[in-house]
């Protein structure tokens, strides 16, 4: 029989054995992360564009380890040189997935501009992620381009060009992995650019960081915060402002249905009650619903042709207006309340044949598609890395309750990339740490208001900042409120009063 101090003995060697178990597990794994932050580098290199050079701008590339793929991903630095210069940078993390920072001539002038007007009195850090802008190697396909431009002069219908896209694109992910294995898809996530982004601000040796996300950089924001909790590093994230905010668990194909549905009929009713916009559509006798979907009608049974000027100085474009395109280029106008007179215009126009009424509405819808600003692909792989692909029938259900529109809408679960490009993690949704202001537009088609009120229900560390007869993207439309979120990094814990004058709604 083994005497009671024996039992003890044993207890506390045991206890001891596991304290050291959970010491050594740890330090391990604090060292693996170590080491892979050693394996980026930051690299100053001199600055490939023209800019203002009365101002104090850094340029580089963060190499990323060969393990993931040895990107080169260009950094571009903006030195805040006012007195009153904070030492806790900005990372701003723009919309997509698949949107460069603008790392050329006419972008770094337009966020000289900008960062003059906030006036944040922080260092603005801007990166090119993954397959996106100046990165390397690129994620391009010369058949996707060549593809997409004839299909913009052919009057095929919706399943079709979505079957062809579905091909294109799956033969463009499986050549560009043959020719550089860096490309393949894996490669590209939300968890993946993350990393990169903590590995950069670590690399640079800031004590302290703050986040600014729009769109799709709220989500990529929420993923870092998320790393930062179980990775912690040297480098401290801050604070967190999330402007339109698209966390994980929200959006991809399986939300289409409702996004199309809600944004139309918000532009539906918001013309309605407004005489400019009732005018231009020029028929009082039927309801505005109506006059769209007859528009749509017109447009399957007679297409139009348009030569397209191209904003970037290239050869002029043909373009060939048919129902699902004309849905396609009304969507893109629902994200500002500014453009909605000019989906009013193209019904219109569609009735009494004008092209110069259709035209302001095409116009940057077709130069948009075109923008080497933007990267299709990325925007497919880093989508399906992050959403699970849901079962066709409960997509269907969906479909199935915004009818209005189902005729565009049925098809996209079949053709969606993400069939071949299968998420090997999908993203969670996790509740930040870090005091976060969340920013919402009330008449926001594509993230939709209701997203944020959710998830600021759930996270008790969010303050939120809904502005009234605003969509996407509220810090372009709102001056006044981007001046004032110097307040919010200064004093994050303070409540967030916005701009006094605009009454916001503040939960």
């Amino acid at each position: 029989m083994i005497k009671k101090s024996h039992w003890l003995l044993v207890t506390i060697l045991i206890l001891i054995a596991l304290v050291l178990a959970i010491y050594f597990y740890a330090r391990a794994d604090a060292n693996e992360t170590a080491e892979a932050q050693q394996d980026y580098k930051f690299i100053t290199t001199p600055c490939w564009f023209d800019a203002d050079w009365t101002a104090s701008i850094r340029c580089g590339e963060l190499h990323t380890p060969e393990t993931s793929g040895a990107f080169r991903l260009p950094v571009v630095i903006l030195k805040d040189e006012t007195t009153a210069r904070r030492n806790d940078p900005i990372v701003y993390l723009q919309g997509g997935p698949g949107a460069g920072a603008r790392l050329h001539s006419d972008g770094i002038k337009s966020w000289l501009s900008w960062m003059r007007y906030a006036a944040l009195g922080r260092d603005i850090i801007l990166i090119d992620t993954r397959g996106t802008g100046r990165s390397t190697p690129a994620l391009v396909c010369a058949e996707y381009n060549r593809s997409n431009q004839q299909l913009l002069r052919q009057h095929t219908s919706l399943a079709e060009e979505l079957a062809l896209g579905f091909e294109v694109t799956r033969a463009c992910f499986e050549s560009a992995s043959a020719h550089n294995s860096a490309l393949d898809y894996q490669h590209f996530s939300t968890e993946q650019s993350a990393r990169d982004i903590r590995a950069l601000v670590q690399t640079l040796g800031y004590a302290e960081w703050n986040i600014l996300g729009v769109s799709y950089g709220t989500r990529l924001a929420l993923e870092i915060a998320n790393q930062e909790i179980h990775q912690p590093q040297t480098t401290k994230l801050k604070t967190m402002v999330l402007d339109s905010i698209y966390p994980a668990g929200f959006g991809g194909v399986q939300t289409w249905p409702k996004v199309l549905d809600e944004a139309l009929h918000k532009f539906f009713k918001g013309c309605a009650a407004n005489h400019e916009c009732t005018n231009a559509i020029g028929d009082s006798n039927r309801h505005i619903v109506q006059l769209f979907m007859d528009t749509l009608t017109r447009l399957r049974k007679s297409p139009m042709e348009f030569t397209i000027r191209r904003w970037d100085g290239e050869a002029p474009v043909a373009f060939l207006l048919n129902d699902h395109r004309f849905l396609s280029a009304a969507f893109a106008a629902t994200y500002s309340p500014r453009d909605w007179i000019k989906i009013a215009e193209a019904i219109n126009g569609v009735a009494m044949h004008s092209h110069d009424q259709i035209k302001p509405l095409l116009e940057p819808f077709v130069n948009q598609s075109m923008s080497s600003d933007f990267n299709s692909l990325t925007f497919t792989a880093v989508d399906c890395a992050d959403n699970p692909v849901m079962a066709e029938a409960e997509y269907l259900t969906s479909v199935g309750q915004y009818p209005l529109l189902q005729e565009y809408t049925r098809d996209q679960w079949r053709y969606q990339a993400c069939h071949y490009l299968a998420a090997q993690r999908p993203l969670l949704r996790h509740q930040p740490q870090v005091p976060t202001l969340i920013l919402a537009g009330e008449l926001d088609p594509v993230t939709p208001v209701d997203w944020a009120r959710s998830v600021h229900a759930e996270w008790k560390n969010t303050q939120l900042h809904i502005s009234k007869n605003t969509a996407h993207s509220v810090l372009s439309s709102e001056a006044c409120l981007l001046q004032s979120l110097v307040g919010f990094y200064d004093s994050p814990d303070k409540v967030f009063d916005g701009c006094a004058t605009k009454e916001p709604e503040i939960e």
